[in-house]
């Protein structure tokens, strides 16, 4: 039980400060569109047998109520050990309160968003004001390395040395990969030194396990743990049982995967880059695929996740 607080705590919290963001059932995927989301609970209602907008206000109401216990459980812990006093937590959590009504984006996708007219100009700036005005207080809740060392993937002395280095990074090299960075120094925007700096700084990385299959592991975990929370909550305020809700988001995810194949391949075959008989092996191909997790791409060995 202890894990699942955290872990609702971890994703809650952070993702109100925007350091990371996860949406609700009807949100499912942070690279969804609108247009792909709103098709969704669209179809969920319709198999369901209730009203589009009573679906959505049902999910937001069960993902605000459930942020919101989290936020005050986690607060009333920090106030208890020492580590926030009763005016800086009422202020921190007047903070999070007062977010501006905007899609939640990582601040990296910002730009495309704005780009694909996902987020106006306004809205950037009303994040970004509200960003700037919070209050001086430590960050509430637990970093992947200190959840790795509780689960005893890594030792407290790793943790220790890879915050180390972490807090090594040359300050004046913005902080993005390697990539980013060789297209900023072909542009001009950085200098050599600079990028033989981060060259350096990189090359002194601390030796680290391999723990990329554990991160992913519980963030896969920590979703479905979430998911299941939001969806007993939305179920209770629509008054319908849980398992009904849940199958039929299946069904309509299902549906909404089987129709978006169906026009590829039609596409396909309509430019005779495929014939009929090709797209019709293919997608017998995809429906006989054993229901099994997605495979994330092979690493090298040595490599392991950042630990944030």
């Amino acid at each position: 039980m202890r894990k699942i607080h955290n872990l609702l705590l971890a994703t809650v919290l952070v993702a109100v400060m925007l350091i990371a963001s996860t949406p609700a059932i009807a949100l499912a995927q942070e690279d969804e569109t609108p247009e792909r989301r709103g098709a969704l609970i669209a179809q969920v209602a319709s198999i369901l047998g209730i009203d589009q907008q009573e679906l959505e206000d049902a999910l937001k109401q069960a993902q605000t109520e459930l942020r919101q216990e989290n936020l005050d459980a986690r607060l009333q812990e920090l106030i208890a050990d020492g580590t926030l006093t009763q005016q800086q937590a009422n202020e921190l959590k007047a903070w999070m309160n007062a977010r501006p009504d905007v899609p939640n984006i990582p601040p990296r996708q910002l730009k495309e968003a704005l780009e694909k007219g996902i987020i106006t100009q306004e809205q950037v700036d009303q994040l970004k004001e509200w960003t700037e005005s919070r209050p001086d207080i430590p960050n509430i809740g637990p970093t992947i390395g200190e959840r790795l060392v509780e689960e005893g993937i890594i030792t407290q002395q790793q943790a220790d040395e890879y915050k180390a280095w972490m807090e090594s990074r040359p300050a004046d090299i913005p902080k993005v990969g390697p990539v980013q960075l060789k297209k900023l120094l072909d542009e001009g925007e950085i200098t050599q030194e600079q990028m033989d700096a981060f060259k350096a700084w990189a090359e002194a990385r601390p030796d680290m396990p391999e723990v990329r299959p554990e991160l992913q592991r519980e963030r896969t975990e920590n979703v479905q743990e979430r998911l299941d929370l939001i969806n007993a909550r939305a179920a209770e305020i629509l008054g319908i049982d849980e398992e009904d809700l849940e199958n039929a988001f299946k069904q309509a995810q299902s549906g909404l995967r089987e129709q978006a194949l169906d026009a590829r391949l039609q596409e396909l075959v309509n430019q005779g880059t495929w014939t009929q008989q090709q797209a019709d092996a293919f997608k017998a191909w995809i429906k006989a695929k054993p229901d099994v997790p997605p495979l994330g791409p092979a690493r090298q060995p040595g490599q392991s996740a950042p630990l944030r």
